[in-house]
């Protein structure tokens, strides 16, 4: 989820606390608290956590050369390194030509054959690499402001598993942390707040546990994160103004509550205004992603139909 939609949900969890709503009548801030408190993982990921991670190689193309073969070689050499030892964490750049013009490349990972997949200036090249692990779905974009870092870990049975973004959603995204969290404001202020930044924090791990990459939901009990649902990414548009159209909805529904006289007739309001958006906004995402699978099925046999007439051609 975009921290727009995060900071939304932070702010209609804090609206369902009792004594919120009364408190900010008064011009009190422990609504606001759910919505910080709703943010506080990733800024502490963004600001802190990856400045600390520490890599084994860095990747970038030739400025002068550029070649998609040698990125997926090195990719590939990182790899067996990895099968042979320690883990490895890798960080993918992309490399600055002149003050506007950058050399820009995509990197795949092809599972069912065993291979890591470079697409640099409509060019692609392959290299094998085995099996692996591999739960993130689609493409890698090395744009202009950098690439993602990639964590390659051998497992016991000789596959190589790999996490995406390893500093991202582990420590910070934890369900422990949010209970310390509201523990602590509960001590330092009151518990209704301790309360309030206990459920912000929450419903931004839970929301996160909804895509691909998922969380590390009990550190420190746990040291690998949980796999996610992969129902959607986290850039995705419709999950996301869904996220924003339910929690403001429900906020607005929760102030008119506290009202001497409410307005809103409870009913109506919560099927049409607040359900039917949001039914609506999900159902495109998911009919665009069957969409997406169908056109990839029929490539991936239209592939394969290829080279097997190929293959025939030569023999």
């Amino acid at each position: 989820m975009k921290g727009i939609a995060h900071f939304a949900s932070g702010l209609a969890v804090a609206s369902f606390v009792h004594g919120v709503v009364a408190d900010a009548e008064r011009g009190g801030l422990l609504i606001a608290l759910g919505g910080a408190a709703a943010m506080l993982p990733d800024f502490l990921d963004f600001r802190f956590a990856r400045f600390l991670e520490r890599r084994d190689a860095d990747i970038a193309p030739d400025a002068q050369t550029p070649d998609p073969q040698a990125l997926a070689d090195a990719l590939a050499r990182e790899i067996a390194l990895a099968r042979q030892g320690a883990p490895r964490t890798v960080q993918l750049h992309p490399t600055r030509v002149s003050t506007v013009e950058w050399v820009l490349y995509q990197v795949r990972f092809d599972v069912p054959r065993g291979e890591v997949v470079v697409t640099l200036n409509g060019r692609e090249a392959r290299a094998a690499v085995g099996a692996l692990e591999y739960g993130y779905d689609g493409a890698l974009e090395i744009i202009e402001l950098g690439g993602p870092s990639l964590k390659f870990i051998a497992l016991p049975n000789g596959t190589v598993r790999i996490e995406f973004l390893p500093w991202h959603r582990v420590w910070s995204h934890s369900l422990v942390l949010a209970v310390v969290l509201g523990l602590v404001l509960g001590a330092l202020l009151n518990p209704t707040a301790g309360v309030v930044a206990a459920l912000g924090m929450a419903i931004h791990i839970l929301e996160d546990q909804l895509g691909f990459m998922g969380s590390n939901l009990f550190w420190p009990l746990t040291r690998a994160r949980t796999e996610g649902l992969r129902l959607w990414h986290a850039g995705d548009p419709a999950p996301n103004m869904a996220t924003v159209w339910l929690s403001l909805t429900l906020l607005l529904f929760n102030l008119d509550r506290a009202r001497f006289v409410p307005l809103l007739d409870p009913l109506p309001y919560l099927a049409f205004v607040v359900a039917l958006p949001v039914v609506g906004l999900l159902a495109y995402h998911f009919q665009r992603r069957w969409r997406a699978w169908r056109v990839g099925l029929e490539d991936a046999v239209a592939q394969r139909q290829r080279e097997a007439v190929s293959e025939f051609e030569a023999q």
